[in-house]
């Protein structure tokens, strides 16, 4: 066997064969590169959790510090409610008939969102239904007329009824010859054809005169004109 044949026909390259391996030998060694470097380019940074470490540790110190009070808020109240509580030098039976806070009264025509949502089953959503519909009437007469807020109900009303009032002083009366029929549809007691048959009336009197001048009105019956006398007056 010629074994310097075998290894001249197997390991001799012609000169396009000769840049094709050179080619393949450039290729490998960048691909060589590429993977020793890319990891170091690509590497992020490690994350850094101590700012939340912090938050969490500020919030559970701060809600244990809040329940500590309201602890010693409520222990104070069940002494004083017992007749227990006593100061040194102070003679406890003193406080065996300690009053309450007052019960919570809130005035309708004055409240807030924020303070309408004291009162028991009254989110953000009823407390801002609540003052929606005040400023449609211009102030409540009675604190019956919350009954007329959409969604609320005889239950639910029944649980506030003792801790509202309406100062009926601080309502906001519509001026009949000066109103426009726009501003008067928007009142929740004026529907359309009553404002309409309002503002044909006053047109053709030129002026009202007396507010009792609206029973005057077809569709205005003592019982409409009962519940529109207080939104109203002439000058």
């Amino acid at each position: 066997m010629n074994y310097s044949r075998i290894i001249k026909d197997y390991l001799t390259f012609n000169r396009m064969e000769q840049r094709g391996l050179f080619v393949l030998a450039l290729m490998l060694f960048g691909l060589l590169i590429v993977n020793i470097f890319i990891p170091v380019f690509t590497k992020g940074k490690p994350v850094d959790f101590s700012p939340y470490n912090r938050e969490i540790t500020a919030f559970e110190n701060a809600a244990r510090y809040a329940d500590s009070i309201a602890n010693r808020t409520k222990n104070k109240k069940q002494q004083f409610n017992s007749g227990k509580y006593s100061i040194p030098g102070g003679d406890s039976s003193s406080f065996k008939h300690f009053k309450p806070e007052k019960t919570l009264v809130i005035e309708l025509n004055k409240a807030d969102t924020f303070e309408l949502q004291r009162l028991r089953g009254i989110g953000p959503g009823f407390a801002y239904r609540i003052i929606k519909y005040r400023d449609r009437l211009g102030g409540f007469v009675s604190k019956t007329q919350v009954m007329e807020v959409f969604g609320m109900d005889s239950s639910r009303f029944s649980g506030i009824s003792d801790h509202i009032i309406a100062d009926r002083s601080l309502v906001h009366p519509m001026d009949l010859n000066n109103v426009t029929f726009k501003e008067m549809l928007a009142h929740p007691y004026f529907p359309f054809e009553i404002t309409k048959a309002i503002m044909l009336y006053r047109k053709e009197h030129k002026l009202i005169r007396n507010p009792d001048e609206l029973k005057l009105i077809p569709g205005i019956d003592e019982v409409l004109f009962v519940k529109i006398r207080p939104y109203i007056f002439v000058k």
